[in-house]
């Protein structure tokens, strides 16, 4: 064909471009583990070219989707493309699909079709450029014929050719939904967006995306709001659901409203199981499981540290501290907050630990040093100014001097609200940072390396570095297996959990410590989140005046398929609980 051999003759004069010969070698560099003919692809890489013009860097994707071009031909610019082709691809990998552009002539013809009949690939985006003589052009469309008929989408687009559209309001129902649901969100009164979890639509950023993977999996599902001051109304509003998916920060029904609005909320979710009807996270669920005297409950499995203690009153809490301290370095963590604050690592100054549990008890005028992990800050306090400190806050008689922004009173309200402190011994190496299991109820979603920055030792909020891993990664394969397989079923025997669903979205936080085995890794339960777990990537515009369409592509489709998993995933739940009333 002339216009391959114009292009090939224009490409030589370009300097530092490659050429796109038939003898090249295979190119693997381009789409992690695939084998490219190097006479399919040019100049992907060219250091001086804009970015439009240069290829992103391709991820640990399950899909591919091709984008094709003629080769040759004077409609391509100066580095062999048609122009937009590039960055098509580059749009195609922000969407967590991996991507190249493609020549097609038809001397290539079986190399090209052998490329996009790999079962990885999902689609074809079809850019042709320049017009084909007529033999080529019917082996062009013979071989779409078969991509179609093979299963694989080809089109103009990337959309046509598989990849989802973006969707930054609430999708129409199904026209015969299989079940229907509902997404419960709260204003908190007279806060700015309804609170700093949301956008200035009221929403959270990451409801609509959630409530669309339900809807994608064949539901129906409804943003509703729950009115502190309308409780009867709302009742005869969710008595016609199927399920419900409760969007509403710890604490928030406590904030401008009535007193016991989160008791009226959590009898009426009661209420609704106890009619067959699904809620996640059940009150009950985040009671036994989100609640950090959790760990105690979970002391004697295999995920937990059998000296883990709850105090719920100050006389336990001076009695076991005392002793506690008294015999290694502890972490003290108080059962609300969400980024650190009021979680504290203890160390014992200017006197050494004793021996054996029990063997000694700490003075009041013991100093320990101290470090909340919400920012790494260090102070340096007697026990009975930290005991003070956590029992009547920094301002009472005794307290000291803090310099914590957070005001103590821990165990305020009584164990029914929610008042308690944790005791644990430090794992040393929590240095080396937590591993969270993003879970979707029984299915592992994601794999999150949290490593310390800055010399502290908290790896929350901006204080830590993400490494991501997929479930089946060798680097946690041990603890996959061993958490998904074995763990979860003992936690929620010993959490009561039994005949309640799990969380739909839930963590848990594993921090390592040497093995009995000398030279193994352990890994024990440091926290659980099971109450409204946050969609970081939706979660990061909230607060302002950005909304989901400020969300960016790539991070957009990345937290998507983690809400698609969710609503796959609360279908199924469905299923089986019709299932088990056919059985019944």
């Amino acid at each position: 064909e002339l216009s391959r051999e114009a292009f090939d003759a224009g490409s030589r004069r370009r300097e530092g471009l490659s050429t796109t010969l038939s003898t090249m070698a295979a190119r693997t560099d381009i789409i992690p583990g695939v084998s490219i003919p190097g006479s399919l692809v040019a100049n992907l890489f060219v250091k001086t070219a804009p970015t439009d013009d240069k290829l992103s860097p391709q991820g640990d994707f399950e899909e591919i989707i091709y984008v094709l071009e003629v080769r040759g031909g004077t409609d391509k610019n100066e580095f062999g493309h048609v122009s937009g082709a590039v960055a098509m691809s580059n749009k195609i990998i922000e969407c967590q699909i991996n991507s190249a552009p493609i020549y097609y002539a038809w001397k290539d013809h079986e190399d090209v079709k052998a490329i996009l009949m790999a079962p990885t690939v999902a689609g074809v985006v079809l850019m042709a450029g320049a017009s084909l003589p007529e033999f080529s052009q019917g082996k062009l469309d013979e071989l779409v014929a078969e991509l179609k008929a093979a299963g694989k989408k080809v089109g103009s687009n990337m959309h046509e050719a598989g990849v989802q559209p973006r969707y930054n309001t609430l999708l129409p129902a199904p026209a015969d939904p299989k079940f229907k649901t509902a997404v419960i969100e709260f204003v908190i009164p007279g806060a700015k967006n309804g609170g700093s979890d949301k956008g200035p639509d009221g929403h959270r950023v990451d409801s609509i995306p959630i409530a669309n993977g339900l809807i994608k999996a064949g539901a129906s599902c409804d943003l509703i709001r729950y009115e502190f001051d309308k409780h009867e109304e709302f009742t005869a509003t969710v008595e016609s659901y199927d399920a419900l998916l409760v969007r509403i920060n710890p604490g928030q029904l406590s904030q401008g409203t009535t007193p016991g609005t989160q008791e009226r909320f959590d009898t009426l979710m009661n209420a609704m199981l106890a009619k067959g009807k699904l809620v996640w996270s059940s009150p009950a669920v985040q009671t036994q499981m989100g609640a950090k005297d959790a760990l105690v409950k979970i002391s004697g499995t295999s995920c937990g540290l059998v000296d883990t203690f709850a105090y719920y009153e100050k006389a336990s809490l001076e009695e076991g501290f005392k002793k506690t301290m008294a015999f290694q370095p502890r972490v003290i963590k108080q059962n609300r907050g969400s980024a650190g604050e009021g979680i504290w690592l203890c160390w014992l100054e200017g006197k050494d630990y004793c021996a054996n549990f029990g063997d000694a008890s700490l003075d009041d005028d013991d100093k320990i040093k101290l470090m909340e992990m919400n920012d790494n800050h260090v102070e340096y306090h007697t026990v009975k100014e930290f005991l003070t400190f956590c029992v009547d806050g920094p301002d009472a008689p005794g307290a000291g001097t803090w310099a914590s922004s957070f005001p103590g009173k821990y165990l305020e309200g009584g164990k029914a609200q929610g008042g308690q402190l944790v005791d644990q011994r430090l794992l040393p190496r929590i240095s080396e940072g937590e591993v969270r299991m993003l879970m979707v109820g029984d299915v592992l979603q994601m794999i999150v390396h949290k490593k310390p920055e800055g010399g502290g030792l908290s790896a929350v909020g901006g204080n830590s570095a993400y490494t991501y891993y997929k479930p089946g990664c060798v680097e946690y394969a041990d603890l996959e297996n061993k958490f998904v397989n074995e763990d979860i079923p003992q936690l929620m025997k010993v959490l009561n959990i039994e005949n309640d669903p799990l969380p739909l979205l839930w963590t848990g936080d594993f921090i390592p410590r040497d093995g009995d085995v000398p030279g193994t890794t352990d890994y024990v339960v440091g926290e659980f989140n099971c109450s409204c777990v946050g969609i970081s990537k939706f979660q990061a515009v909230c607060g302002g005046e950005k909304t989901l369409a400020d969300v960016p592509d790539e991070d957009y489709y990345e937290a998507c398929l983690l809400t698609d998993l969710m609503g796959l995933k609360a279908v199924q739940y469905l299923d089986a609980r019709d299932l088990g009333r056919k059985l019944n």
